[in-house]
């Protein structure tokens, strides 16, 4: 796996349990019984086998990491081929939900909303970053929400559709953030989560071509730090143990740069060839309970 943690060695104490199924159990990172203060480095939950970033690092869980700086390539030479990419995720979610109400949690600009919004969908969204939240309701005419979907008391639904596009792999808590949309789905409602995935093997095999090491896990000061790693195993765990049904898990073919784009085209080659998802990313498709 993608910088794996490895299985060997006295791991350290865990500074908080794992953030998918609340144990605190894992094995160790390559920082495993070093002195000194303890840095964020990956560990593995020997319980549900999450991959996540122990301890949390704090700079990645302030909305300042979500800047302008972060969002100003979206507005320029990616707004066209991220408009094609979320007309080809919205017609995914029309072929399984009738047009009705959406809440896109993580809506970053709001370009998704307003597709959502032209296509006859009654869309809704709430973004971390207040900068985010600034931009999307500038695009929508109308105010956005701000904040942790899991902790405020706002667009409480039922929805009949909740996306979360590359969204918990950023959180402290996923687990949290999956409890908050069950409970805002209505019966048989459906979830949308796409998130990076950790069995992506041609990108790491590349990423070691190119760079001459192993592409990590964590890096301070990375523009988009993750701090829960999924493979499509550890993904459709964590929506069950939440509480949803019929899970699905398919490749999620979002990558924008033409090298990644090439690159992503052959993961899902080998994919079909080999029978496991290998693409760059991976989107569940999962059903609320009745």
């Amino acid at each position: 796996m993608r910088g794996s943690p490895g299985r060997r060695g006295s791991p350290l104490p865990p500074t908080r349990p794992c953030p998918a199924c609340g144990v605190r159990l894992f094995t160790g990172g390559a920082a495993a019984g070093r002195a000194g203060p303890l840095r964020p480095r990956p560990v593995r939950c020997t319980a549900c086998d999450l991959v996540f970033i122990d301890p949390l690092p704090g700079a990645a869980l302030s909305p300042s990491a979500y800047g302008p700086e972060y969002y100003e390539p979206w507005q320029a030479r990616e707004e066209v081929p991220r408009t094609a990419l979320w007309r080809r995720r919205l017609r995914q979610i029309a072929l399984r939900a009738p047009i009705g109400s959406l809440l896109d949690v993580g809506c970053g600009d709001g370009l998704f909303l307003s597709i959502a919004r032209q296509a006859g969908w009654a869309a809704e969204g709430i973004e971390f970053s207040p900068e985010g939240a600034r931009r999307a309701s500038l695009r929508l005419g109308r105010p956005v929400a701000v904040g942790d979907l899991s902790r405020e008391r706002v667009l409480r639904g039922p929805f009949d559709v909740i996306t979360l596009w590359h969204v918990l792999e950023h959180l402290a808590g996923p687990g949290a953030m999956l409890e908050a949309v069950r409970r805002r789905l209505a019966p048989g409602g459906l979830l949308v989560a796409a998130v990076p995935n950790l069995d992506n093997l041609p990108m790491r095999a590349a990423y070691r071509v190119v760079r001459r090491r192993p592409l990590p896990l964590y890096e301070d000061g990375a523009r988009e730090p993750h701090l829960s790693h999924f493979s499509p195993v550890t993904l459709t765990r964590a929506l069950e143990r939440h509480g949803f049904l019929a899970v699905r898990v398919e490749a999620d073919r979002c990558a924008l740069a033409p090298a990644k784009r090439a690159l992503d085209a052959v993961a899902a080659l080998l994919s079909r060839l080999c029978g496991r998802i290998l693409t760059d990313a991976i989107v569940a498709f999962a059903r609320a309970p009745r």
